[in-house]
């Protein structure tokens, strides 16, 4: 309104003008609050023992001790207990989970390509659950075929003809941890001699026992040590072709092979090995701000993580955000990593694939 135009007025209108100002200004405030962060969110990890779980802890305790959120660690039987609820927005509001299984989640696919000849038919373990989001990536784990230490063989190519642990009907996505290893170096199933065993554990028994050959196994695991404290025992190397990782990567997307040190036990010299990353997800009922404040209190505090746990050894945020990230980023996510300039152009493409359901790293 013109300033003399204004001053004409009649006084009874003026103060109509600055009364009805008053009247919308607390409701335009108000409008332009975030929404108030809340006290706690729950943590949704494996049981207790599981090494989810206690990354999960190791988190949870960072967050809630550097932050002004307190997290609250939930341990589940796994992440078919607490898919569903996340994804519907119910609790927990955060969940812990390897980056192949989130994508299964998020798309309620079993593998973004068929399964290679002599596999057998797998159902999916979940529905699609779009609502899933990515706050961060973190380390890798690792998975391949052991043998004992004064096996002959030397290759994954050796395996042929070989009598390999198999069918793990008490825990099924082993098989896609079999397959990815063999696929590495172009072996395929129907080159093995398979032996039936509940799952993976039993499997590294019987090879103790030398009822087997190889046996699949995750590097970390309890009985791994255990193995190589009684006989002996040692990863074979998995592949390093590229047309190997291309296949495996179409069975366990997100996945890669990389080298693993001496160290953990079965690692006895630098072993190129089938390897996936750890995800930390939520929904897109969890509000921005509040990915956003979680996040941030990880990317700044990550250095008291490390003596936590062994898996948090590089666990720091050049690793949160990644470009085989398998499900889309939460905007909050986003938010933090753009402002640490680390939200690339291309990363911006990738979410937009993430979100049409493709992977854009699988061609």
């Amino acid at each position: 309104m013109n300033i003399r135009r204004f001053a004409r007025l009649p006084v009874v209108a003026v103060s109509a003008i600055f009364a009805a100002a008053l009247l919308v200004a607390p409701h335009l405030a108000y409008s332009q609050k975030q929404a108030p962060l809340p006290r706690s969110v729950n943590f949704g990890t494996h049981a207790v023992g599981s090494v989810f779980n206690a990354v999960g802890t190791g988190l949870a305790k960072v967050a809630t001790d550097r932050g002004p959120i307190r997290v609250i660690v939930q341990p589940f039987s796994g992440p078919t207990a607490w898919i569903p609820t996340i994804d519907r927005g119910g609790i927990p509001d955060i969940g812990i989970i390897n980056v192949t299984e989130i994508w299964q989640a998020y798309t309620g696919k079993i593998t973004p390509r068929p399964l290679p000849a002599g596999a057998p038919e797998m159902k999916p373990p979940y529905g699609p659950h779009p609502n899933l989001r990515l706050l961060n990536l973190g380390t890798n784990l690792a998975l391949g075929i052991l043998v004992r230490a004064d096996s002959p063989l030397k290759s994954m190519a050796d395996l042929k003809g070989k009598r390999l642990t198999w069918d793990f009907p008490a825990f099924p996505a082993n098989i896609l941890s079999g397959l990815a290893a063999l696929s590495t170096a172009g072996v395929s199933i129907q080159d093995i001699l398979t032996v039936p065993v509940p799952e993976v554990v039993s499997g590294v028994r019987a090879l103790m026992e030398g009822r087997v050959d190889g046996a699949v196994a995750a590097v970390g695991m309890g009985i791994v040590s255990e193995a190589d404290a009684r006989v002996g025992v040692r990863f074979l190397p998995a592949s390093q072709d590229p047309e190997g990782i291309r296949v495996a990567a179409g069975i366990m997307p997100g996945g890669n092979v990389n080298i693993r040190r001496p160290g953990p036990a079965g690692i006895k010299v630098d072993t190129p090995l089938w390897s996936y990353g750890i995800s930390i997800v939520a929904s897109t009922h969890m509000s921005e701000e509040t990915a956003y404040t979680i996040v941030k209190t990880w990317w700044e505090h990550w250095k008291e993580l490390e003596p936590v746990h062994p898996q948090f050894r590089g666990w720091n945020p050049d690793v949160f955000v990644q470009e085989i990230a398998t499900i889309p980023y939460h905007s909050g996510a986003i938010k933090l990593y753009k402002e640490k300039g680390k939200w690339t152009a291309n990363m911006g493409r990738n979410q937009e694939a993430l979100l049409r359901g493709e992977l854009p790293f699988l061609k």
